[in-house]
């Protein structure tokens, strides 16, 4: 390999840990939580429910298909009656264990800007609403807007049949 085809390798990878640096920032997916949390819908939401939020909003087929949600779908009807829906879940579990630790830091930012909190009964509540309306940006206003549709989603489910239809199994 010549010299400069090396360096140009090194600059890829270079600019690929940026890229990684910025659409990972744990102040930016500290939004995508708290939208999740505000599209929720109840005063509380349960704390181990925030850990799917990020490795399904970060994986495009399945962001993809939250930004076309409506108020009256279902986590079944978006991701599980249609095969090719489906394929939006694959590999679910593994980017739970990927995201477990930026989902912990998300968590720790948004309750540090004082958007949310822990109850005394270890659930979640929301100081202040965000809403993806208010958002000029169309890549930020869709990762918020799934988010949020998420959120609605699961709270009208019973959480351990959330994790039973998506598949995986809590850390």
């Amino acid at each position: 390999m010549e010299r400069d085809e090396v360096m140009s390798e090194e600059k890829d990878y270079i600019y690929t840990d940026h890229i990684q640096n910025i659409s990972l920032n744990p102040f930016f997916m500290s939004k995508i939580i708290h939208s999740f949390i505000s599209g929720y819908q109840k005063e509380e939401v349960p704390v181990n429910l925030i850990y799917i939020v990020l490795p399904i909003i970060y994986y495009r087929p399945s962001r993809k298909l939250l930004i076309t949600a409506q108020s009256r779908s279902s986590l079944r009807s978006l991701f599980v009656d249609d095969v090719e829906k489906a394929a939006a879940l694959g590999g679910l579990q593994e980017r739970l264990f990927y995201f477990y630790n930026l989902t912990n830091q998300s968590f720790i930012v948004a309750c540090n800007e004082g958007r949310i909190r822990i109850n005394a009964e270890g659930r979640i509540e929301p100081l202040k609403n965000i809403d993806y309306k208010d958002y000029l940006n169309k890549q930020v206003k869709d990762f918020l807007r799934s988010a949020h549709y998420l959120g609605l989603l699961c709270s009208k489910m019973e959480i351990s049949n959330i994790y039973r239809l998506l598949g995986v199994t809590l850390l």
